[in-house]
């Protein structure tokens, strides 16, 4: 019987040994691109409503309708925003509040780049300021290179 046990602690220790992993081999090479595109920009609007439970909050997204040009020479993307009519889950009293003081913006960037704000540029995916109408960010690629791109905000409609 205590061998028994003994033998059972025993397989139990090294079983997990056994079944793990440790590949090495047969992994995709990935080559370090040296690509600092901007593909895509989007902006959207957030707002938090209160539910029937006090306490209780939920976090609303609505999507702004974004036109742009993006100028891979340059390094220049222009932006034109239109804020979308209201509907079911956007009501017109928060229409109302959207400017471009209250925003908040993402990239879509080359794989593994870095995207880093510059000169008080606003941080990307959190709210910010963008009524300045002009921001720069650098776009460091995954093997190291820097490329500096400007963001200008063309148009705003409501």
């Amino acid at each position: 019987m205590v061998m028994k046990r003994y033998a059972y602690i025993i397989v139990m220790i090294i079983l997990p040994l056994l079944l793990s992993s440790c590949l090495k081999d047969g992994l995709d090479e990935i080559e370090y691109s040296a690509e600092c595109e901007i593909t895509d920009v989007d902006f959207e609007y957030r707002w938090a409503v209160e539910s029937d439970v006090e306490g209780i909050w939920t976090l609303k997204f609505k999507e702004m309708n974004v036109v742009h040009k993006i100028d891979s020479e340059s390094k220049v993307v222009t932006v034109d925003i239109t804020v979308p009519d209201t509907d079911n889950s956007f009501p017109q009293s928060e229409r109302d509040k959207v400017s471009l003081s209250s925003l908040a913006c993402s990239f879509f960037v080359s794989k593994a780049a870095k995207v880093t704000p510059l000169d008080g540029a606003p941080r990307l995916g959190t709210l910010g300021d963008y009524s300045a109408k002009s921001f720069r960010y650098r776009i460091t690629s995954a093997s190291g290179v820097s490329k500096d791109w400007q963001i200008k905000i063309n148009s705003f409609n409501k």
